[in-house]
This record gives C-alpha cells, sequence and structure tokens, in this order.
C-alpha cells in the first residue's frame, strides 16, 4: 500500500514538473508585470532575479545623449546590472537630500498565449522615473515568458531605451556619473 502511494505521489510530480507546471495564461503573464512593478517600487533587484529564467537572454540598445549601446545579458550579468542600477539610484537619492522618488509605469500592448500553453510573447512599454524629470528611461520590449515549476520567467527580451537626464539646476551630468 506504501508503495502504491510514493508510485501515486510520483506520477502527480511527473505530472506537475512537466505539463502542469508549465502551462500559463494570460492573468498569470499580467501578474508577473505586477511583480515586477512591485520589485521596481521597492528597488529588490533580488525579486527581480528571481524573474529570470536560467537561460534568460536580453538584447538591449540604449539611447542617452546621442549615443546608442547594444549589449547582451545573460541572466547573471542582468541580476548585476540591476543591482548596481538600483544602487545608482541609492547614490542620487543620498545626493539629492535623500528625498528622490521612483515612478514606474509599463503598459502591455500584446499578449501571445502559444497555442501549447508553455509560453508567451509580450510587446508593449514601460517607463521608470526618478525626480520626476531628473532622469528617466523609455524603454519599448518584446518578452517571451515561459512557465518554469510553477513560476513564471523571463527567457528572452528584446529591449530599446531612451535615457533621458534633466531637472532644473538639481545636478549636472558629470556630477551624476561621477564616482
Amino acid at each position: 500500500m506504501k508503495q502504491i502511494a510514493i508510485v501515486i505521489a510520483l506520477c502527480v510530480g511527473a505530472w506537475y514538473f512537466f505539463i502542469g507546471g508549465r502551462k500559463l495564461d494570460e492573468s498569470m503573464v499580467r501578474d508577473f508585470y505586477q511583480k515586477e512593478a512591485h520589485a521596481i517600487y521597492s528597488r529588490d533587484a533580488e525579486m527581480l532575479c528571481k524573474q529570470l529564467s536560467r537561460k534568460a537572454r536580453i538584447e538591449s540598445k540604449t539611447t542617452m545623449m546621442g549615443k546608442t549601446v547594444e549589449r547582451s545579458h545573460n541572466r547573471d550579468e542582468a541580476c548585476q546590472a540591476n543591482r548596481e542600477a538600483f544602487e545608482t539610484f541609492s547614490r542620487v537619492g543620498e545626493r539629492m537630500g535623500g528625498i528622490l522618488t521612483i515612478e514606474y509605469d509599463y503598459h502591455i500592448d500584446t499578449i501571445e498565449v502559444a497555442t501549447d500553453r508553455k509560453s508567451a510573447t509580450v510587446t508593449g512599454t514601460n517607463v521608470l522615473k526618478m525626480g520626476e524629470s531628473l532622469l528617466q528611461y523609455k524603454t519599448s520590449f518584446t518578452q517571451r515568458l515561459e512557465r518554469e515549476l510553477g513560476q513564471m520567467r523571463l527567457v528572452h527580451a528584446d529591449e530599446v531605451t531612451v535615457m533621458r537626464i534633466g531637472g532644473a539646476g538639481a545636478m549636472s551630468q558629470s556630477e551624476f556619473f561621477r564616482k
């Protein structure tokens, strides 16, 4: 009897691992982006990291002051970039007297769930602002999400970002980037 229970438990576990834990729907995709927004507002780089698949690949083009830089990151590199970005936000906030606020908003244009419900392709935009107009990142993205072991994960992203630095005399660009 004990062996039958073990076999049933293994079958249920195998079903969940190979089938049930990998299916997704549109509400799961929307929940993924809500969790991402929460992590950004919380400045929680580790929470963002947990949303990335181990096989994640992020292709990005960032334009700042008329120059475009193209980069490709794997999961570890993207996690490190997020940590560094939040550290930069903290430093800038300290220089501004600790009153720097982060505003983040996203808009999902389309969600295309694959017929096998194992992945979804999402297009949209997001805007991250610091101190209203001091620093602004506006990104257009196409991302592919998959469900891995019951968790939604970003597997691939193509992103185009425009970064603007401004603010009425708050800090010059050279001061902003000085370490």
